[in-house]
């Protein structure tokens, strides 16, 4: 019997302390590292109830890496500062290129999702032409009336930007051919087949131009195809 009660007695201790640390709550919050998502945006997603400010629940969850998703944020990083008081450093979403509409810069990511409509230009962002969209809300995705070219626009303009291509445009023109403006020289990409191939392509011959001035037709591309069947043009 004396057994049974110290158990008892002891899961009773356990909830009191367990209910009396969900009582502490994060009450100070402070954001860095966003320009394109307001504090209460990022707030609003961090702590959708009363008991995600919990700091037990908070704790927990962080400690788990079971971080929240936050619309136009790539990752987030905790930092204690007393169990009322955190600081989040956000990490965005990058814009990988940029089309206009009505007289603004609408910049989008990876995914091509909209991260904002601004009429500044920044700098090392390609433009992209030639395509129309509906809308340019913040957060959500470009809708155009064709998603393979919007594929394609996300292929082409991800790969430039990770492989470090100094690209100003992206233009379509018609039947669907994509050109690319890389310094002093134009990539004719034409349409979408062996996009892919195109591209490699591209990384295998630029080094060899990039000291020139003219055109490159990629257009053709296809597997196995040697570098020097391809066709560069010098400028007159």
């Amino acid at each position: 019997m004396r057994r049974l009660l110290k158990i008892l007695l002891f899961i009773v201790i356990v909830i009191f302390i367990f209910h009396t640390l969900l009582r502490v709550k994060i009450t100070n919050i402070d954001i860095s590292g966003n320009k394109n998502v307001s504090d209460a945006e990022i707030v609003a997603n961090l702590f959708e109830n009363d008991l995600d400010r919990s700091s037990v629940v908070f704790f927990i969850r962080s400690k788990f890496n079971k971080n929240k998703e936050i619309p136009l944020i790539s990752s987030y990083d905790i930092e204690w500062i007393t169990p009322f008081s955190i600081i989040v450093k956000v990490h965005e979403n990058k814009p990988v290129a940029f089309m206009k509409r009505d007289l603004k810069n609408i910049y989008f990511d990876k995914n091509g999702v909209i991260i904002e409509a601004t009429n500044e230009r920044k700098p090392g962002i390609i433009e992209v032409l030639g395509v129309s969209f509906k809308n340019y809300e913040k957060g959500s995705m470009i809708d155009t009336s064709n998603e393979k070219i919007l594929k394609a626009i996300l292929n082409i303009t991800n790969y430039l930007s990770e492989q470090g291509f100094n690209a100003s445009l992206l233009e379509i023109i018609k039947d669907e051919n994509f050109f690319v403006y890389i310094d002093n020289i134009v990539v004719n990409l034409g349409n979408t087949d062996n996009m892919e191939i195109k591209l490699s392509r591209l990384s295998d011959i630029y080094p060899e131009i990039s000291h020139l001035n003219g055109t490159l037709d990629l257009s053709n591309a296809r597997e196995n195809m040697l570098d020097e069947q391809y066709i560069f043009k010098k400028a007159n």
